[in-house]
């Protein structure tokens, strides 16, 4: 049996498998479900990653293919479901009714303001192993959310005084 590493172990311990699992179970369908699983799963492994440790990324992707693999079955891996976080499918769980705020629930750790970065992170990177523009429909989501953060905080803003 191959040994774990312990930042591997770290990432996607049991705990965290559970809330990945019980989003997921706030799908209304199957297809949804689904969804609500690679979306959580997407965000929470890029928010991992983003350190500055050099990670073993053969180690850590092996853990979560195995999770990915045990819950959906054959066909899925961490690779496609960065793709389809960069695919316009994704905006079918982001503009759900519960899912931000069911992801916020159980992942507080990952503030809102951090996913449309994430998002665009995994766009610019998955356009680029493609080949294609990363204008589209996931491009204008990750602009309408910085368009509406930036006006929250205006809003906020004490007034000028002279």
């Amino acid at each position: 049996m191959k040994k774990k590493s312990y930042y591997s172990h770290l990432l996607l311990d049991d705990a965290i498998k559970e809330k990945i699992l019980t989003i997921m179970m706030f799908g209304n369908n199957r297809a949804q479900s689904t969804g609500y699983f690679r979306v959580t799963l997407g965000l929470y492994y890029l928010s991992k990653i983003m350190v500055e440790e050099k990670l073993d990324f053969k180690m850590i992707d092996q853990e979560f293919n195995r999770f990915i693999y045990r819950t959906l079955g054959g066909g899925h891996s961490i690779t496609s479901i960065l793709q389809y976080m960069s695919s316009q499918q994704v905006l079918l769980v982001l503009n759900s009714a519960s899912f931000i705020s069911t992801f916020l629930n159980y992942f507080s750790e990952i503030p809102f303001r951090n996913i449309p970065i994430l998002l665009s992170i995994n766009l610019s990177v998955s356009k680029k192993i493609s080949g294609l523009a990363t204008n589209g429909p996931v491009q204008d989501w990750i602009l309408r959310q910085e368009c509406v953060a930036r006006q929250a905080r205006e809003t906020q803003l004490p007034p000028i005084t002279h």
